[in-house]
C-alpha cells in the first residue's frame, strides 16, 4: 500500500502583491546568515539552495530540545493582540529569529519576528513547503521532507491571526515593519489580512495538529527559558539566549540584585538587634539561635554570592578564550599577509 501523501498548503490568499510571471524565488531575502559550525558563521544566498535556506529560516533551534519543558516558560493560550502588548508598556523589539518569536524578558522586552514576504506568497509555499510525493514525515524525517518546516510556518502565521486581530494591531504591527509591504511599498490591504487572518483560524480549528506544538504556547518568559537551558543543555550552565555581551553589564545585573538582598538583611539584622535589647526576647533561647544562624548568613551569604559571581563571568571567560584567541591569530595573520603584499618603497 502506497504511503499517503503529504497535505498541501492550506492557504490561498495572495498578499504579497507579487505581478504574474514572477519566479517564485522574487520573495526571498537578498541573503540569509547561518552558521556553519559552532562560533564560526556564513552568509548564503537563499535562491541557490531554497530548502536548506527554509530549513534554518524556519527552524526553532535550541527550542526544539526544550518542547517538553516549555510548560514552565508559558502557558498554553494563543498571542494576545498586538495593541494590548503596547498597553502593558512592553517594548516591541525586531529580531528575524524563529526562535526568538515572542519571547520577552524582564525588562519588558517582547520579541517578535516580522513576517517574511515568501510566507505570503501561495504559489512559493506550495512549491517549496510541499513534500514530494510518497513522503511519510516520519519520525526523524528525511531529508527531503518538509513537514516540520511547514508546521513551524503554520504555527507562527497564526500567531499573527492573534496578534493581529483589529484594525488597530494592523496599524501597529505596519509602524512596526512587522508585515511586509508592496512592491510599490504600500502596506497590504487590511481587507486581504483578514481574509488570511480566517484562514488560518478556520484550519486551527479542524486541524490543530497542521500546527507545530510550539505556538500553542505563544508568549514564553525568557528568564525561565535561560534557567531550563542552563539545567538541561549539554553543556550545562548554558542560558538559551545571552543578552549580555561584556562582563560590565554581568557584574551591573547581578550587583543590583545583591544590593537589594543586602538591604533586606540589613532590614532583618535590625529589627533583631532591637529585639534583642527588649526584656521578652533577650531571654529566649529560640531566638538567639535565630539571631545567630542569620547573623552567620548575613555575613557569608553576599561573601558567597559575590563569589559565585566571579566564578560564572571566569567560567565564561575559560570557555570564550579558545575562540578569541583563534580571532586574533586569524587577524594577525591576515594583517602580516597584507603587509608582505604592499609594494616595496624603494628608498
Amino acid at each position: 500500500m502506497a504511503p499517503p501523501d503529504s497535505p498541501r498548503w492550506p492557504l490561498a490568499t495572495e498578499l504579497s502583491g507579487t505581478e504574474n510571471g514572477k519566479r517564485t524565488t522574487d520573495a526571498l531575502p537578498a541573503t540569509y546568515h547561518y552558521h556553519e559550525k559552532a562560533g564560526k558563521r556564513a552568509v548564503g544566498d537563499p535562491a541557490e539552495d531554497t530548502l536548506a535556506f527554509l530549513q534554518r529560516e524556519l527552524s526553532l533551534g535550541g527550542l526544539a530540545g526544550l518542547m517538553k519543558h516549555l510548560w514552565f516558560a508559558g502557558a498554553e493560550r494563543p498571542a494576545m493582540p498586538l495593541h494590548s502588548y503596547v498597553a502593558m508598556g512592553r517594548e516591541i523589539v525586531v529580531l528575524d529569529r524563529m526562535d526568538m518569536h515572542l519571547l520577552w524578558a524582564n525588562d519588558g522586552r517582547l520579541f517578535v519576528k516580522p513576517v517574511p514576504r515568501f510566507l505570503l506568497s501561495p504559489d512559493f509555499c506550495q512549491s517549496n513547503l510541499q513534500c514530494p510525493d510518497g513522503c511519510t514525515c516520519g519520525d526523524p524525517p528525511a531529508n527531503a521532507c518538509r513537514g516540520v518546516p511547514r508546521k513551524v510556518a503554520l504555527g507562527f502565521l497564526y500567531t499573527y491571526a492573534c496578534l493581529i486581530s483589529s484594525e488597530t494591531d494592523f496599524h501597529v504591527a505596519n509602524e512596526k515593519r512587522l508585515l511586509p509591504r508592496r512592491e510599490d511599498d504600500q502596506p497590504i490591504e487590511w481587507a486581504r489580512w483578514k481574509t488570511l487572518a480566517r484562514e488560518l483560524l478556520r484550519m486551527h480549528e479542524h486541524d490543530p495538529g497542521a500546527l507545530h506544538p510550539r505556538f500553542r504556547r505563544a508568549e514564553l518568559r525568557l528568564s525561565r527559558l535561560n534557567t531550563i537551558s542552563r539545567l538541561t543543555s549539554i553543556p550545562l550552565f548554558n542560558p538559551y539566549f545571552r543578552g549580555r555581551y561584556n562582563y560590565g553589564s554581568l557584574f551591573r545585573d547581578n550587583l543590583a540584585w545583591m544590593a537589594t538582598t543586602t538591604v533586606f538583611v540589613a532590614v532583618v539584622l535590625t529589627a533583631m538587634q532591637v529585639g534583642l535589647a527588649t526584656e521578652r526576647l533577650r531571654g529566649d533561647a529560640t531566638f538567639q539561635q535565630a539571631s545567630y544562624g542569620f547573623t552567620v548568613f548575613a555575613i557569608l551569604g553576599p561573601m558567597g554570592a559575590f563569589a559565585l559571581v566571579i566564578l560564572y563571568a571566569l567560567f565564561h571567560l575559560v570557555k570564550d578564550l579558545p575562540s578569541l584567541l583563534g580571532a586574533r591569530r586569524k587577524r594577525t595573520a591576515t594583517g602580516r599577509a597584507v603587509s608582505s603584499a604592499e609594494p616595496k618603497t624603494p628608498a
